[in-house]
């Protein structure tokens, strides 16, 4: 993701990135970091302009009843799904989350998987660090476990 420097290069579609915040949309473990606005449609407006779209995904991750409340009011798994929402609209070809079912409930953990099939579906590339096994198991995508 570029948050540190490192040694080595990245390529995305046989093209080497030079700006990853270009191409990657972080969804980190502590959601509280990246909320930062006054409302729950202003953090979305961030990503588009487009009222119908935002209503229409608000509606997806069950916030539009909570649209105009500040996000820092809003429960850690209400967090999570509003960045959800904006990974979705975000047009960056590469989605990372930083365990994403920390403090979601079964329903909340099946709306995600919705969601990341859904990105999939989009053409976006999607990639999990978590130690949740119920939820590697569900995703039913390419596990790869490093271990020391």
């Amino acid at each position: 993701m570029g948050l540190t420097r490192g040694t080595g290069e990245v390529f995305y579609n046989g093209v080497k990135v030079k700006k990853r915040c270009e191409n990657i949309f972080a969804i980190m473990q502590d959601v509280n970091y990246q909320l930062f606005t006054e409302s729950v449609w202003q953090e979305i407006s961030t990503i588009t302009k487009e009222d119908e779209l935002k209503n229409e995904i608000l509606r997806m991750v069950d916030l539009f009843d909570k649209k105009e409340m500040h996000p820092n009011s809003l429960s850690g798994g209400e967090k999570q799904r509003l960045l959800l929402a904006m990974s979705m609209l975000s047009r960056k070809p590469i989605v990372i989350f930083d365990e994403p079912t920390s403090g979601l409930c079964k329903r909340q953990m099946d709306i995600l998987i919705v969601f990341l099939n859904k990105m999939t579906e989009q053409g976006k590339i999607i990639i999990i660090i978590t130690h949740d096994y119920e939820f590697i198991d569900r995703c039913n995508g390419k596990v790869y476990e490093f271990v020391k």
